[in-house]
């Protein structure tokens, strides 16, 4: 099985089902027609469904493999800490729990590109793990949209909560290891500011869907 540089399993990640409800969910908060630059794409699970309902998706990714699953949206193959695309957008999205990882200069330079290719009246939508999650995290077998997903391994040191996922689905088994921060409302607020970002408003029950405006 292909694996991307950040430990993603391609194929696995090509047969998962599409974030529909997300996309609409954006669909909402954007001008009709307005672009989209969804950083760390992927194989377009949120980016394809978006594309489809009128708005031009630009995907970036440093995996050539996740970026051959595209076919609605366009595909940049950049790496999402230096990208520089030249052009604005009404929406930047940075999903996939980005600002929870605990390499802080990778959270910094992240949010920094979403910044400079946000348009000045325009939005970031982040996503991350539910406030509280790295500190209460605990062993679990769970199974959500057709995809098991089981966390082993949980490891705490400080802050930082270091674990592995392994994901199952259509006959397909990966896992990666990750270490992860929590990002609170405040510590959310310190990081949108550092990238010249304000935290506007939670978008979902969960309180996992963040919108960032420029500042």
């Amino acid at each position: 099985m292909r694996i991307a540089p950040d430990g993603s399993p391609v194929e696995l990640y090509a047969r998962l089902p599409e974030r529909g409800a997300d996309a609409a969910l954006v669909h909402r908060l954007l001008p009709p027609g307005g672009d989209v630059l969804d950083l760390g794409v992927g194989t377009g699970r949120l980016a394809e469904p978006l594309a489809r309902l009128g708005h031009p998706v630009t995907g970036v990714d440093n995996e050539p493999g996740m970026l051959a699953a595209l076919r609605a949206a366009t595909g940049v193959e950049a790496d999402v800490t230096t990208a520089e695309l030249g052009h604005r957008y009404a929406a930047v999205l940075l999903m996939s729990h980005f600002v929870d990882t605990a390499d802080e200069d990778l959270v910094a330079a992240v949010l920094a590109t979403a910044a400079r290719h946000v348009r000045p009246d325009g939005f970031v939508l982040v996503e991350r793990h539910r406030p509280g999650w790295a500190g209460t995290a605990t062993d679990s077998d769970v199974t959500a949209g057709g995809v098991r997903y089981v966390l082993t391994d949980l490891v705490r040191t400080g802050d930082v909560l270091t674990a592995t996922i392994r994901y199952e689905f259509a006959g397909l088994s990966a896992q990666q290891r990750f270490s992860v921060r929590d990002v609170d409302d405040a510590r959310l607020d310190v990081l949108a500011a550092a990238a010249g970002l304000r935290v506007d408003s939670v978008q979902n029950a969960a309180a996992t869907l963040v919108l960032l405006r420029p500042a």
